[in-house]
């Protein structure tokens, strides 16, 4: 038997196990950084690892999403107004899948907030270079926010 591969195969073979690594890096990356997060434990994970649930005290959720090794992020207020730890979580597990600032994010994420509170709608989005945000917050039945922090 030839097992001498013609050199265009050997490089789709390469490249195709090069970009597949990077990929799984991406968002085992994102929840290896949120592991080290002091106040923050895992409560679940899917069996294909597309999802990972985290929880924050009595108030706050956080899933790391992984469509295509692309990783988002959706932090969950569970309440009327969110407070600052909230927002610190939303700035740092959005730098982990923005190359925007925590600093960027949360501001971002307060304004997408405020606009969805004015209006008539209850999800907003701002978008932004290098940042996509969706939101969505609600006053009714003791209220709850929701911010979602989209991979570029």
């Amino acid at each position: 038997m030839n097992f001498n591969l013609p050199l265009v195969g050997c490089s789709c073979l390469v490249l195709l196990a090069l970009s597949t690594t990077a990929h799984a890096g991406r968002c085992g990356d994102v929840r290896a950084a949120l592991q080290q997060e002091r106040n923050l434990s895992q409560v679940t994970q899917t069996v294909d690892e597309l999802r990972t649930e985290y929880r924050q005290g009595l108030n706050i959720t956080l899933s790391v999403l992984c469509p295509f090794d692309k990783p988002n992020v959706m932090i969950s207020w569970d309440g009327p107004s969110p407070d600052q730890n909230f927002y610190d979580l939303v700035g740092h597990a959005g730098s982990l899948v923005s190359p925007r600032t925590a600093a960027d994010i949360v501001h971002a994420s307060k304004r997408c907030r405020q606009q969805v509170l004015k209006g008539d709608v209850e999800i907003s989005s701002i978008e932004q270079k290098d940042l996509v945000i969706e939101c969505q917050a609600f006053k009714r039945d003791g209220g709850a926010t929701i911010i979602f922090v989209f991979a570029q």
